[in-house]
């Protein structure tokens, strides 16, 4: 993990994860690669990650990563991140993208630093990790490593960077709920 050194976690702070899912979320968007720690060319980025661009492409959005409706995905999604208050923005990717889905990410660890000293609201976040990171977040991680056939180096390490972090968060918050 080279250029992805910034992002090693080793079951690092509240505050230093949430800032891994920040950059993890704007290294999965087109503008953000290419001023992410991975600095993904746009031709590399379109390439590897946009459908319309190549057959090859491995799509960044649940739905194509999962047997589930649609229309279920998008439900339970938006209801995760409503319980929260967040709404959508017209203009947004929808609540399925890789990118969003790691941004509520930062969001749920950006409230754990938060609720730091309270042990029942602590608690309850970590559960709302717990159950966002196994039923969504993870499953579109592992679909999108498994799809991607190729692309820039930069791609790949992005993927595989997101990948060991995410199971590492799993193992964390296992860890956490067996101690």
């Amino acid at each position: 993990m080279n250029t992805a050194a910034p992002l090693e976690s080793a079951y690092a702070s509240a505050a230093q994860r949430s800032a891994i899912y920040r950059e993890l979320a704007k290294a999965f968007t087109h503008q953000g690669a290419q001023t992410s720690v991975f600095g993904i060319c746009g031709a590399d980025y379109a390439n590897a990650f946009d459908p319309s661009v190549s057959r090859q492409a491995c799509s960044l959005w649940g739905r194509t990563h999962t047997e589930e409706d649609q229309g279920s995905l998008f439900e339970e999604l938006t209801r995760f991140y409503e319980y929260f208050g967040l709404g959508r923005d017209k203009n947004a990717e929808t609540p399925d993208h890789i990118s969003v889905e790691l941004e509520f990410m930062h969001f749920l660890t950006h409230l754990e630093c938060k609720a730091a000293g309270r042990t029942d609201e602590l608690l309850s976040v970590r559960r709302a990790q717990r159950d966002y990171l196994s039923r969504h977040l993870s499953r579109l991680i592992r679909g999108i490593h498994r799809d991607l056939k190729g692309g820039s180096a930069a791609c790949v390490e992005l993927v595989e960077a997101a990948m060991e972090f995410v199971n590492e968060e799993l193992e964390r918050i296992d860890g956490d709920a067996r101690g």
